[in-house]
């Protein structure tokens, strides 16, 4: 259930929130930010927002993760010919970001480059600090959109977020920045076409994955880019190369990184299980994730894995005569659409009654997408009912049948 606290201070807080994110070339200090972005919030309400795609003068580096490629940036302004309106947005405001000492650090490293430009970050906030989950985590959580690794729509979640989390108690802690630049603000600006969406099932469950308790600012900073790789479910060999030359870069040892990664996995792995059914695709997940970091699945776990779909996602054992199964969205199985009434006919062939609304009675929850965000899905992983997808409930139904 999202944790959400009171919005009484920040609403009636007089002093000026500048919310930012950096999408970078990596994370050393030779690299450099490709985009930035802040979205200014002042008495509760969002007041101002300002993105650029910035040009870096060398390789944007992994342009898989942040989808942003040479050609894009061929025209847009470098960091020192936008400093003025960076400055005017951060001076005098809170700076608040996700992993604040990640993207202050990759500030004040172009600041450094431009001549009399300077910049005191003050006291920040910090939204990751605030919730204990990473951006797509605690966005799920709290009932919001989610981050798409552009500057700009991650910005508007970390802001989001504050607005939800902050309290007095945060705030009485934080001070403001003060920033300065050269020359005058000009509001030059140049956007990305799009941002990289995520891609695939796996790219659901991972962004839905937790990430270890107590990581450290550099793990949780590999972490992520872990996660963003493993959006479409393989790690290329230019991927690999990234995240070793990140792993370098945070100075994470190869052995922290492989037990960062296997902690990972473990944590996936209790994602997959949650619902208490293993799901054909979650065991080919399951098999890429493996796969992709390397990592030998023991017999123990298959064992675990076998134990809980033949219990959990078993027919006889799942759907029992008088549960009540709630549907929501539109359904697709197989590429072909499917009529709420041929569900709610297949449930009754099993004995089961379909309602409208999702209570503390109803047994099963079936989503067109079993990661969902409606309304009824929300509700379901609320109060711990089970929310599977559509092409399991009729696998389900079949087997039944049979």
């Amino acid at each position: 259930m999202p944790n959400r606290k009171s919005t009484v201070a920040p609403m009636t807080d007089d002093r000026r929130f500048a919310v930012v994110d950096t999408e970078t070339t990596g994370f050393s200090r030779r690299d450099r930010i490709v985009e930035f972005a802040c979205v200014t919030i002042s008495e509760g309400s969002v007041v101002d927002e300002y993105e650029s795609l910035l040009q870096p003068d060398r390789d944007p580096g992994p342009v898989h993760i942040h989808g942003i490629t040479p050609t894009m940036l061929e025209t847009a302004p470098d960091f020192e010919s936008v400093a003025a309106d960076i400055a005017a947005r951060l001076d005098g405001a809170i700076l608040v970001a996700h992993n604040i000492s990640f993207d202050l650090r990759m500030l004040r490293q172009e600041v450094e480059r431009v001549r009399g430009m300077s910049l005191d970050v003050g006291t920040g906030v910090c939204t990751y600090r605030l919730t204990g989950d990473k951006l797509a985590v605690a966005a799920e959580r709290a009932g919001i959109s989610g981050p798409n690794h552009s500057a700009l729509t991650d910005a508007r979640v970390a802001a989001e977020l504050l607005r939800i989390h902050a309290d007095a108690g945060v705030l009485a802690g934080a001070s403001r920045a003060s920033c300065s630049a050269p020359g005058p603000a000009g509001s030059l600006t140049m956007r990305r076409p799009g941002a990289p969406p995520r891609r695939g099932a796996l790219g659901m469950l991972a962004a839905r994955t937790k990430w270890p308790p107590t990581v450290s600012e550099a793990e949780a900073l590999y972490l992520d880019a872990l996660d963003r790789c493993l959006d479409d479910g393989e790690l290329s060999e230019q991927e690999r190369s990234w995240l070793s030359d990140t792993a370098s870069a945070l100075r994470i040892s190869d052995r922290e990184r492989v037990l960062l990664q296997r902690r990972y996995f473990d944590l996936l792995v209790e994602r997959i299980l949650a619902d208490g059914i293993v799901s054909d695709q979650e065991r080919r997940i399951h098999a890429q994730v493996a796969a992709a970091l390397e990592i030998e699945v023991d017999d123990l776990l298959e064992g675990v894995l076998g134990s809980r779909a033949s219990s959990g996602s078993g027919s006889e054992g799942f759907l029992k005569p008088g549960m009540k199964v709630c549907f929501t969205g539109s359904a697709v199985v197989d590429g072909q659409p499917v009529e709420r009434s041929e569900l709610e006919r297949l449930a009754g062939t099993v004995g089961l009654e379909v309602v409208g609304a999702v209570t503390k009675r109803c047994g099963l929850v079936v989503a067109a997408d079993p990661m969902s965000r409606s309304g009824k899905a929300r509700r379901g992983r609320e109060l711990g009912i089970q929310v599977i997808g559509v092409a399991d409930f009729v696998e389900l139904v079949r087997e039944r049948s049979r």
